[in-house]
């Protein structure tokens, strides 16, 4: 197959395997095609060799971003949008590994960014929404949190302890409710763009590796994201009593507290918690 230099060959057939129109409507192209490659046996010419694999690479990434991003291609408008920009992401960001797990990874920031989509709050949400998924699917595992250690540990050491969260879990606050219109989307019942709402959303993989997400308030979210951050669980209930705008302290913040932390630990949010010393 090889009429020139190895190094020459892998820069080309890698530009033509990428290009969103044949290899076969491009002089240039052909020229190239033909001084780094000889003709099949069966009478396949240099360039017709190179657009069977190009057209098995959009075939292979296209449908693999659209199924990694149904509630995106929902906001879009259906496949046909979704193809226009899967081509144009995948031209400017090229997969760099085999893992197709990974090749949507820099999908929310592109459509964030990038005209006509970065206008569209409910685009970026939906992305977003859509690449998280993903993120909790593909997460490492941990063990089971052993409910045990809450019974041991004395009152005061509460105040200095640590809560780690399951590698899965992950906390996003968007302007739009799309974990509500993703479901909507996979159930085929999504009729109308859902209306601009500040929405805080958790989402994880259960202990039966079911993809979950849920919209929890905006304390318990704040709570959550400082805990997750490394913050110690009574600093960062003070920090969320002096940031509720009311006269709450951190004290009566307690059976809130309390209800959510019941509510992450059976959901299998938390993974362990660390105590000082």
């Amino acid at each position: 197959m090889v009429s020139g230099s190895l190094g020459a060959l892998q820069t080309f057939f890698a530009h033509a395997a990428m290009r969103d129109s044949t290899v076969g409507s491009d002089a240039e192209a052909i020229a190239e095609a033909e001084r780094l490659i000889v003709p099949s046996l069966r009478g396949m010419s240099p360039a017709d060799r190179l657009d069977v694999y190009r057209e098995q690479y959009w075939l292979r990434h296209v449908p693999s971003l659209e199924e990694d991003y149904p509630t995106l291609s929902w906001a879009l408008g259906g496949p046909a949008p979704f193809r226009e920009l899967a081509i144009r992401y995948l031209t400017a960001v090229p997969p760099r590994t085999w893992d197709l797990q990974r090749l949507g990874e820099g999908l929310p920031s592109y459509v964030a960014n990038n005209a006509p989509w970065q206008g569209d709050l409910l685009v970026s949400d939906a992305a977003r929404i859509d690449w998280a998924f993903m993120e909790a699917f593909d997460a490492a595992d941990a063990p089971p949190f052993d409910v045990g250690v809450l019974s041991v540990a004395p009152e005061d050491a509460w105040p200095l302890a640590t809560i780690m969260f399951h590698p899965a879990v992950r906390a996003l606050t968007l302007g739009h409710p799309v974990h509500d219109l993703r479901q909507a989307v996979k159930d085929g019942s999504a009729r109308d763009r859902p209306a601009a709402a500040t929405t805080h959303v958790v989402v994880w993989r259960d202990s039966a590796c079911r993809l979950q997400a849920v919209a929890i308030e905006q304390q318990a979210f704040a709570l959550l994201s400082a805990l997750a951050s490394g913050v110690p669980l009574g600093q960062a209930c003070d920090a969320i009593a002096f940031t509720s705008g009311d006269t709450e302290s951190a004290a009566d913040l307690g059976p809130k507290v309390s209800s959510w932390f019941q509510r992450w630990t059976a959901s299998g949010w938390v993974s362990s918690v660390r105590f000082a010393g």
